[in-house]
């Protein structure tokens, strides 16, 4: 989701990645990749483990875990034990390639999971294009991902289709008129414009529209543009770390207009950085534990006794991914890339935690999203 510059320093990080991942990739090779008949499934997974933005990949590797676990569990996939080949790609688009070039080597790997920000996964499609490895990424959502191979596919919604169903919803609520801010990236800047674009469709104002930097701490400056205008309420186009402190220094300032944000803003640091100031947001998700089904309760719970917490949306829709894969892979009656993108592909109402899934034609996933909403410190279904 982040578009980042390659400076010396993060090419010296490239290299001592790639020592590092040659170290401790099992049996890298150049063969064809079809895997290794008897031995484990092994699966890539990569994310942004570290740093400011780690909540992502951190949490989808949980949910990863727990269907690893219960898949061996139950026997492994077709008799076969999973395991997982590790990569923190630091959320660096120059680490996507050499990531990507050492899964492609590892034969006994036969699919990828993961992923935290598009601008990683975009840098890495031609490598899996060439080595023809799929991937079923959980927390990239930008257009430019939508048809940009065939060998990837995402089980989260994109920026444009999240976009306009918040622009919509917060319309359908009753709102008039909205300021935006939006962090300075594909990301922000996509899904905002969705946003404007549905809300004005349906009758709103946007009073304005103004970016600011990832990493900024002083936003006095664009909450007080902001609320000059008399909006109804503020639209954050951004990540959970910046829309804690815009919302802190909206409270600071005496406002009380209401919130709303993205998918990029549901983590439970939210809460941990925002407190009280974040008290009532409305965000956007593919899953809430708290809005449990009959087919995720079961996963809610599992997922609960083995991390002592309820799952994050990121940690169900890398569960499910997971779970996808493996369904592929039976499918397929294979470890064969080929064969398991072929049936990825194929993959129409998949019974997930996070809701039936059914990749199209650009491997985006169909389906629909759920509006919850910051109570008591925690994520719960947002009235209708």
């Amino acid at each position: 989701m982040i578009r980042r510059t390659t400076t010396a320093a993060s090419l010296a990080a490239v290299a001592a990645l790639s020592l590092t991942l040659a170290a401790c990739s099992s049996s890298a090779s150049s063969d064809s990749g079809s895997g290794d008949a008897e031995g484990e499934i092994a699966l890539g997974y990569t994310a942004t483990l570290t740093g400011d933005f780690a909540s992502y990949g951190l949490e989808m590797r949980e949910g990863v875990d727990l269907a690893v676990e219960e898949l061996n569990d139950e026997g492994g996939i077709d008799g076969r034990q999973v395991k997982i080949v590790s990569a923190d790609d630091e959320g660096s688009p120059a680490n996507g390639p050499v990531v990507a070039q050492q899964f492609c080597d590892d034969t006994a790997i036969a699919a990828v999971l993961g992923y935290s920000f598009s601008s990683v996964a975009l840098s890495a499609l031609p490598v899996y294009d060439s080595c023809g490895l799929p991937i079923v990424a959980s927390a990239v959502t930008s257009p430019e991902l939508t048809g940009a191979s065939d060998v990837f596919f995402r089980d989260v919604f994109t920026d444009a289709y999240q976009g306009a169903e918040m622009g919509a919803h917060v319309a359908d609520g009753g709102v008039e008129k909205v300021a935006v801010l939006y962090q300075q990236d594909d990301y922000g800047q996509g899904v905002s414009e969705a946003f404007s674009t549905a809300f004005e469709e349906a009758g709103g104002e946007v009073t304005s529209s103004q970016a600011y930097q990832l990493g900024a701490v002083d936003f006095g400056t664009i909450v007080n543009t902001a609320l000059a205008d008399e909006p109804d309420a503020i639209f954050i186009g951004g990540f959970y770390t910046e829309a804690a402190k815009i919302a802190t220094q909206l409270r600071t300032s005496g406002s009380d207009l209401p919130i709303y944000g993205t998918d990029g803003a549901v983590s439970p640091d939210l809460v941990s950085l925002g407190g009280d100031a974040v008290e009532g947001m409305t965000v956007y998700s593919a899953f809430s534990a708290a809005a449990g089904t009959d087919a995720s309760s079961a996963f809610i719970d599992a997922f609960t006794a083995k991390f002592d917490k309820e799952p994050s949306s990121w940690a169900a829709l890398a569960y499910d991914a997971t779970m996808v894969v493996a369904e592929a892979i039976t499918e397929a009656g294979s470890t064969d890339r080929a064969a398991v993108a072929e049936a990825l592909a194929s993959i129409e109402g998949f019974g997930g935690v996070t809701g039936d899934i059914t990749f199209d034609d650009g491997g985006d996933r169909l389906g629909e999203l759920i509006f919850l909403q910051v109570d008591g410190g925690e994520f719960v279904a947002a009235a209708e």
